[in-house]
């Protein structure tokens, strides 16, 4: 009926249905041909088959694959890779959109961007203070405001939980605000309200890290990409956590794999991310921040502000001596100087004749002043060691890459981003992990469900959820300002803290002599600070 060999005809069917002609015909060679041209073989099966067999153009053009191709069009946007890690298949994603990603929209020339939009679009905050000297002075100055107010903050919340009846007491006749905040019941359970702290600190660093992927857009269009959190685990495949070793684990197994390798969280593992490397890692600084926070709380909630201060005076000279032995930084004259002066001023100014002492909590602060002193040691000895697992034998840090047209990105590297959360992430974990059995171990847990008979209260849960609050932002900050400049800028707030907090808890009512050392608190901490920037660590960042 139809000639396999007349092509020339003006009927445009006759190919195609030759074709099934010949393939109703010959299933077999059909089956063949399919085969050798499947799309897994590359094409192999196919100009072999040309080569050993050829056949005359008519019948290639009989037997050709359809017009219409089923393959999907590439995408125009160009695949990025990481640079410290070419092999990883989910880089692009790591830390939501960047410049390159799909989802992102072109962004315009940075160099014909000014004023406000050259901040917002064209990487100007990122450059600003990253970059430049100035605006980097200004981001440690941002921590320090930052971490100090919320030290303040979280000392006043506490005070309120644990102290409210002594606070009704002693103070409502200077002001009527403490007449307003201290009519809840005292809560004489530090170690429960320290444990509930953890878990809302924990849950605002996760909230926290949702936030920085959501408004991720405007940080990467700024230049400030090295806050986002990273949205997906590290491709590691040595990494063990609850792997299972391709074992059936059953129910609950299949319930940590799923919650501790899913993406999202605090570092990009989950919820429950767990890492063994990782946590043994990080397992020192939690040991030694428990016992910081745990002592300081016990110590806080049976002294004075001004025992609970003298008990805890010898926490900057500690930090001078565990910033040189063990972080081998050395100190210039001025200051050590500028550190012992303000001390000895602030021991002037909190020193009291006539005040009831209870052993409990000079013997807590003593020993908490220790932790204190050398916990942001071990936070930035950890902190490299977590950028150095996560960094290639062999490879540099770098900046986050960005494709053309884009801005600029001076805020650090993906390796210090993650190594950041990752610290937040195991800190927060682990210590609440150690922390827990501690408190059902108190009898804490007893007497409150025995004898708290306030806990419907709602101005009390709005203090507790406060310093929740508090507790996150003194967390994050103090890591934050630890990487940037040094453990001991870090500890030194407690002296401008509590030279703050002196005169407030004590009604302004205070000899001469603790008003001398007030006073000279204060201009030594200027001596300090005017002795760390002609020091300068310009804009090389603790890497």
């Amino acid at each position: 009926m139809f000639s396999p060999r007349n092509t020339e005809s003006s009927n445009p069917f006759k190919p195609a249905l030759q074709y099934l002609i010949s393939a109703g015909r010959n299933p077999s060679k059909h089956r063949q041909s399919n085969s050798s041209g499947s799309l897994d073989s590359d094409g192999e099966g196919t100009r072999s088959r040309m080569s050993y067999q050829p056949k005359s153009s008519n019948e290639f053009r009989q037997t050709s694959i359809p017009l219409i191709s089923i393959s999907r069009s590439p995408s125009p946007f160009r695949r990025r890779h990481s640079d410290s890690n070419p092999a990883s298949e989910t880089d692009d994603d790591d830390w939501g959109d960047y410049p390159n990603s799909s989802r992102q929209p072109f962004l315009p020339d940075a160099s014909k961007l000014t004023g406000w939009q050259w901040l917002m679009y064209g990487g100007g905050f990122g450059h600003f203070f990253f970059n430049t000297p100035v605006g980097w002075q200004l981001y440690i100055g941002i921590l320090v405001l930052w971490l100090g107010g919320c030290q303040i903050g979280l000392t006043i919340m506490n005070r309120i939980i644990l102290w409210s009846g002594y606070l009704q007491n002693n103070y409502t006749a200077h002001t009527k605000l403490i007449t307003l905040i201290a009519g809840v019941y005292k809560f004489p359970y530090p170690l429960t309200t320290t444990l509930i702290e953890m878990l809302m600190t924990h849950f605002w660093i996760t909230l926290s890290a949702y936030i920085t992927r959501w408004v991720s857009p405007w940080l990467i269009s700024s230049g400030c990409s090295g806050g986002i959190a990273p949205s997906r685990p590290a491709q590691s495949p040595s990494s063990p956590g609850f792997r299972g070793q391709g074992k059936s684990q059953g129910f609950l197994g299949a319930v940590l794999k799923w919650a501790s390798y899913h993406t999202g969280g605090i570092a990009g593992g989950g919820f429950f991310e767990f890492d063994l490397k990782v946590a043994k890692t990080v397992l020192p600084v939690a040991i030694i921040f428990v016992a910081k926070v745990c002592l300081s709380n016990l110590s806080f909630a049976y002294a004075q502000i001004q025992i609970y201060t003298l008990a805890r005076i010898g926490i900057v000279p500690l930090s001078l001596f565990f910033t040189y032995f063990l972080g081998q930084t050395p100190h210039s004259v001025s200051t050590i100087s500028a550190a012992l002066t303000a001390t000895l001023a602030l021991l002037v100014a909190v020193a009291r004749a006539n005040v009831r002492v209870t052993w409990e909590s000079i013997v807590a602060g003593v020993f908490s002043s220790i932790f204190v002193a050398l916990y942001p040691v071990q936070l930035q000895r950890t902190y490299k060691s977590l950028v150095a697992q996560l960094v290639p034998q062999g490879d540099l840090l770098g900046t986050f890459p960005s494709s053309t047209g884009a801005p600029a990105d001076y805020s650090g590297s993906r390796e210090e981003a993650r190594a950041y959360w990752r610290l937040l992430h195991y800190t927060s974990m682990l210590s609440i992990l150690l922390f827990t059995p501690i408190v059902f171990l108190s009898g804490e847990v007893t007497n409150i469900w025995r004898n708290c008979y306030f806990l419907d209260v709602f101005f009390h849960w709005l203090m507790v959820v406060c310093g929740g609050l508090g507790s996150w932002a003194v967390f994050w900050a103090t890591m934050a300002l630890t990487r940037a400049t040094s453990p001991l800028t870090t500890t030194f707030l407690f002296i401008p803290r509590a030279a703050f907090l002196l005169p407030i808890m004590a009604g302004w009512k205070m000899p001469a002599y603790s008003w001398v050392g007030f006073l000279m608190c204060w201009a030594s901490c200027a001596w300090f600070l005017r002795g760390r920037r002609k020091e300068g660590r310009g804009l090389e960042r603790l890497r």
